[in-house]
């Protein structure tokens, strides 16, 4: 085992050039600042309302001028709505995942809550279910009610096949799936991180009890 030399054994510094400059750390990429703009912006929005959270606030949190703000945004307006847009990230994965029929019905409605669930509670996802589209104008909230109609679309597809495969008692694929967007959209209205339970253990429990209400054979 090889032991730490004496510090006066140490090579001394290297000296630089006279006149040469430490290289500059590289510089944040626009889109980078944007990201961080947004994800400030979705936690004031969470926190404080849409229409108590300015522009002023937004850039006092992030450390810049109001000014330099426009460099990355237009208005307040376009900051909540990509908000919005961030808060569906990756789940077009999840959506094509659980059309994936080599799994059974219910194991993907899991994965489905499961996958929701996660998304709804990041920065982004909260921002979405405590604010929601109201402070959007109709055709900037076109494309955010266009991917939630998706969701419920996959998840009431999935309880039909469940129902036709045998494996989910019969019910009413729209009112179920309400009742489970309804149960997760409350979440975040209440979770902490540093609270009791994970957000996995959150919705195990939760599923637990659907799926023990609506399938058609014992579970194991």
């Amino acid at each position: 085992m090889s032991t730490r030399p004496d510090e006066a054994a140490l090579p001394a510094p290297i000296e630089r050039p006279a006149g040469r400059r430490r290289k500059a750390p590289p510089v944040v990429r626009h889109e980078d600042k944007r990201l961080a703009i947004l994800r400030i912006a979705a936690q004031l929005f969470a926190q404080n309302g849409y229409e108590a959270t300015s522009l002023d606030m937004i850039a006092d949190q992030i450390g810049m001028h109001k000014a330099t703000l426009y460099h990355y945004i237009k208005n307040k307006e376009e900051v909540l709505y990509f908000c919005l847009v961030k808060s569906f990230e990756n789940l077009d994965e999840v959506v094509e995942k659980v059309r994936d029929r080599s799994e059974p019905p219910l194991q993907r409605l899991r994965y489905f809550a499961q996958s929701l669930a996660h998304a709804q509670n990041s920065d982004f996802g909260r921002c979405l279910v405590v604010v929601g589209l109201r402070p959007l104008t109709t055709e900037a909230s076109l494309d955010i009610r266009r991917f939630q109609r998706r969701l419920d679309t996959t998840v009431r597809d999935l309880i039909t096949e469940g129902i036709a495969a045998g494996d989910i008692k019969p019910c009413v694929p729209a009112l179920l799936s309400a009742m489970l967007f309804g149960m997760l959209n409350w979440v975040p209205q209440w979770y902490q991180e540093d609270g009791k339970y994970s957000i996995d253990e959150v919705v195990e429990a939760f599923m637990n009890m659907v799926i023990q209400g609506i399938a058609a054979k014992p579970q194991r």
